[in-house]
């Protein structure tokens, strides 16, 4: 009788583990993200001081599917300039927050989810969030994709919220194909 060495076993075994694991990741329930980063440097228009003032905001826009589950959602990160450090809140409670739409290419909106930023961004510290995220099943055969708005009203400057348009995500096929 031949006896299976320990190499020969652990062989076996990485073999089923390929073969169980190549399964997985063709299943109809496997998740497929596709998303985008962009970024912007924008000026505070309310300093005119010495120090630097200008924010470094980046935004990845996602979207996922797993089977018939379609979900929108994003991070927007931001480097807070030396400018803003110490001097208060910089950015008005109302006004100052980050839209996350699924949207339809070729036109149609599906849902907006709208979440407040003001009060992170005026902690005056490097940061992140992932605001509030969409899921659905989409049961017709529209390509979605996520579009992201980044809304400021910075605090003294005279003006109303500055809307800055981040690209959206990749698109992505709804789940009847």
């Amino acid at each position: 009788m031949l006896m299976a060495t320990p190499t020969r076993r652990l062989s076996a075994v990485m073999v089923a583990a390929s073969v169980i694991a190549g399964a997985a990741g063709i299943s109809p329930a496997h998740a497929v993200e596709r998303c985008k980063v962009s970024s912007k440097t924008i000026d505070n228009p309310a300093y005119s001081g010495p120090w630097p003032d200008n924010w470094d905001f980046t935004v990845k826009a996602c979207v996922t599917e797993s089977g018939a589950d379609i979900r929108h959602w994003a991070t927007v990160s931001w480097d807070v300039p030396e400018a803003s450090t110490g001097r208060g809140p910089i950015f008005n409670a109302t006004g100052t927050n980050v839209e996350v739409t699924a949207m339809i290419v070729g036109g149609g909106l599906a849902v907006t989810k709208r979440t407040d930023l003001a009060q992170r961004l005026n902690k005056a510290k490097d940061g992140s969030a992932t605001p509030a995220s969409y899921s659905s099943r989409w049961s017709n055969r529209h390509r979605l994709f996520t579009d992201v708005i980044l809304f400021l009203d910075w605090k003294d400057d005279g003006k109303g919220p500055q809307k800055l348009h981040f690209a959206p995500s990749p698109s992505i096929p709804g789940s009847s194909r």
